[in-house]
């Protein structure tokens, strides 16, 4: 049975993989991206609703891989504004990057249009090989190198990355554990058309329910909407007639961009947290949704990720310049003290928001619209809010920074 040799095997080619592969081919790491599946869309299947909205260190990311002047400029949506309420109340905050001196808060891109970009990227380094439609079966960790058993052979390399998201069946054969804690919640996501334009401003409702978000598109007056709710209702929600959905959407977010209607298809994802109990272990490692997942509402999941491969890559070259082996625990923990305490906080925050809303006995809501309130109107604290999640602060490795 033939043996592929690489320095560096990566499971899974999603965002984060491919983003991580990228990052380490262009600088001559040899790598081999397994991905499960088929990488092109079934014949007549819907394009994928979901939309991803992306910070200033997810852009920068994605320039250093030359990709981001690769995506189609009529398909990428900027926001410059950000609008955020309670249903349940007065309350408000807005966000402006006119504030900052900045040409916008982020942007929004479909997943389905930035996967095939990048894809396109892997095709032309010469240094990445990408094995479709296989995933690991058995993992082999020895002292110099870690041998996955595959289908159709054996590959064999100094580092393994599980990037092979949520469900990951890599984490699952290395044996690390992964805490879920299941919200009982399901995101609806949908592109719409909206009767009044957006305006290049974000919106987000918090519902009893859920938050509802409304993301704006390249085109004035489209929509990615994500909606987070009680899995009860997002099956009714996701059952019920175009006519009757679209009407439910637009009293739910109260009129505020007026009628819409939806294009394409509706799809439901189930909403949970978790933390996988450590980043690494010998020859092994986690990135992105194998090691992490977030609640939705502030749509930080995909940066997440992408600081992840970021981050890792970086570690990974600058071993590599000192000739350290790479699937070593003294390399592997800088990535894991780096990631892992800032991945629980940030999850721990958006959980926080999260209960905060949904959180109805009094007096919690008249104290929440107090407090937004007096965010609203604090600017040096909208400033602090808007420059982290941004992407302009923290502890950023140089891929992420302008």
């Amino acid at each position: 049975m033939p043996v592929l040799d690489a320095e560096v095997i990566i499971a899974g080619g999603g965002l984060v993989g491919a983003t991580l592969a990228g990052l380490l081919g262009q600088q001559g790491v040899d790598c081999i991206v397994l991905v499960v599946g088929d990488r092109s869309r079934p014949p007549g299947s819907l394009p994928d609703p979901r939309t991803l909205a992306l910070t200033q260190a997810s852009r920068q990311i994605l320039q250093t891989l030359n990709v981001w002047p690769r995506l189609p400029r009529e398909r990428i949506g900027r926001f410059r504004r950000m609008h955020v309420w309670d249903e349940n109340g007065k309350g408000e905050i807005r966000f402006d990057c006119e504030d900052l001196c900045e040409a916008c808060l982020g942007y929004i891109v479909e997943q389905e249009v930035l996967q095939a970009t990048l894809n396109q990227i892997l095709e032309f380094i010469p240094a990445v090989t990408c094995r479709i439609g296989v995933k690991p079966v058995a993992i082999h960790s020895r002292d110099d190198a870690v041998t996955i058993e595959l289908p159709d052979g054996q590959v064999r390399a100094k580092l393994l990355v599980a990037a092979d998201g949520a469900h990951s069946g890599t984490r699952e054969l290395a044996g690390i554990g992964h805490a879920v804690h299941d919200y009982q919640q399901t995101a609806i996501a949908c592109i719409v058309k909206t009767e009044l334009p957006h305006n290049d401003t974000a919106r987000q409702r918090f519902l009893r329910t859920g938050p509802l978000a409304f993301l704006p598109m390249a085109d004035p007056q489209q929509c990615g909407i994500v909606w987070s709710t009680d899995p009860g209702h997002a099956d009714q929600l996701l059952t019920m007639a175009a006519g009757q959905f679209e009407h439910t959407l637009k009293t739910a977010f109260a009129d505020t961009l007026g009628a819409v209607v939806v294009s394409g298809q509706r799809a439901g994802f189930s909403l949970q947290r978790a933390q996988a109990e450590r980043y690494c272990k010998e020859r092994i490692v986690l990135a992105g949704d194998a090691a992490h997942s977030v609640h939705p509402l502030a749509g930080q999941g995909a940066n997440l990720g992408l600081l992840d491969a970021a981050c890792l890559a970086e570690v990974l070259l600058q071993a590599r310049k000192k000739n350290r082996d790479l699937g070593k625990m003294r390399v592997l923990r800088h990535y894991e003290r780096w990631r892992k305490g800032e991945n629980r906080f940030m999850m721990l925050m958006f959980e926080s928001f999260k209960y905060l809303f949904e959180y109805q006995k009094t007096p919690v809501p008249l104290l929440r619209n107090m407090g937004m309130n007096f965010v609203d109107q604090n600017m040096y604290l909208k400033h602090f809010i808007m420059r982290r999640a941004m992407g302009l602060t923290g502890d950023l490795p140089a891929a992420a920074r302008a």
